[in-house]
């Protein structure tokens, strides 16, 4: 009876977080993960909302060893299963112990060879969080798939949770693989990757990349924000980069990148062109004009912010009690992205009595990265 309880209770679907630019599930995607909260393994009957509410209970304590039967029905699940069932069954195994969960490594090793991207999705996204790394070093297989977006996006998210050896190689070989000129969703996905694993063998492909007059805006940002990573620069990558900045012809999501890989890269020369480019954003007298460049603004306080100009911050601070919610919540991002321990206060109050939802949450999660508790570059903290 536990697993007849059990697997409909962890069959939330898990929440996508690291791309904005996932792709929505299908119509029958969405029936058959809402169907995961009320499905069972075969032969099974329907679920109890009092008793799935008691087991809930139940996992707030400490957890009960699982019987010999649920993991037997577990594992027989995973092989015989169903595409449905199968996914069912990897979103309970969060709810086994470490050593239950490693127990069933070889049903869940076979899985890797599924036809099914659905099912593949699924396990990306339980290895991401799994409690060992037996399987971590199969993620970059799962990026390489090249028809089904929700599976490389759930890659994306394990890979930058676990950073396998073996993801840095076919990430270099996906990243020349693509198209710059072409608009797209995986790019900047893949740089940020390459971003986290502090490679700088790409630099210059993609120092070329950023030239290129037929690169797409988005993966010049992507680029930009990538070489922030990458330092220390050198001098011609300094003038490039500033040259980019002070171009008033290029898009101000590139300058806005632009702004805060200087800021990153520490180039303190760059510090008086980013403070001319803020003034004349804080001496436009039309409002309207001045909320154009909201996001950009932002991105060049940033920059000086890391260039040590502790001139600028009472900017973002006021921003973050803009009336308008969207300037709030990017500047609570910002300051998360920061760990402005000044901000501490500010974000207390905005994380318990904003009245914006999605405030409330920016600035759970900046006082999250303020803590250590969890960095604000993993993919749960993307750019509201």
């Amino acid at each position: 009876m536990l697993f007849l309880c059990l697997l409909p209770l962890a069959a939330k679907p898990v929440k996508k977080t690291f791309s904005k630019k996932e792709a929505e599930p299908t119509k029958t995607e969405r029936e058959s993960e809402e169907s995961l909260s009320q499905s069972e393994v075969p032969n099974s009957g329907q679920s109890n909302p009092k008793e799935n509410a008691a087991e809930d209970a139940k996992t707030n304590k400490k957890e009960k060893p699982a019987s010999p039967e649920l993991l037997a029905r577990i594992r027989d699940t995973l092989r015989f299963g169903n595409s449905l069932q199968v996914r069912d069954a990897l979103n309970t195994l969060g709810r086994l112990s470490a050593e239950e969960q490693k127990g069933l490594l070889p049903e869940l090793k076979q899985l890797l060879k599924s036809q099914d991207s659905q099912v593949l999705r699924k396990l990306a996204e339980y290895i991401g969080n799994a409690p060992f790394a037996d399987l971590d070093e199969e993620l970059p297989k799962l990026l390489q798939n090249k028809t089904h977006d929700p599976l490389f996006f759930a890659a994306v998210s394990a890979i930058a949770k676990k950073k396998p050896a073996s993801a840095l190689s076919v990430l270099q070989q996906e990243i020349r693989e693509q198209d710059f000129s072409k608009a797209g969703n995986r790019i900047p996905d893949l740089l940020h990757l390459l971003a986290l694993y502090k490679d700088s063998s790409l630099q210059p492909f993609l120092t070329e990349k950023l030239r290129s007059a037929d690169t797409y805006s988005d993966y010049r940002g992507g680029i930009l924000r990538y070489l922030g990573e990458i330092t220390p620069w050198s001098q011609e990558m300094q003038d490039l980069v500033l040259k980019i900045f002070q171009d008033e012809s290029e898009p101000l999501t590139v300058r806005g990148a632009a702004a805060q890989a200087l800021g990153k890269a520490r180039i303190d020369g760059a510090k008086p062109v980013l403070k001319e480019a803020l003034n004349k954003i804080e001496n436009l007298k039309n409002l309207d004009e001045k909320k154009r460049y909201t996001r950009f603004r932002m991105q060049v306080i940033a920059g000086l912010i890391l260039l040590q100009d502790g001139e600028v911050q009472d900017i973002l601070f006021n921003m973050a009690r803009d009336d308008d919610e969207q300037v709030r919540a990017r500047a609570i991002y910002q300051i998360g992205q920061l760990k402005l321990a000044s901000a501490r206060e500010l974000l207390e109050y905005k994380a318990k009595y904003d009245p914006s939802v999605r405030v409330q949450k920016e600035a759970k999660k900046a006082l999250a990265a303020l803590d250590g508790t969890k960095p604000a570059t993993e993919e749960e903290s993307r750019e509201p």
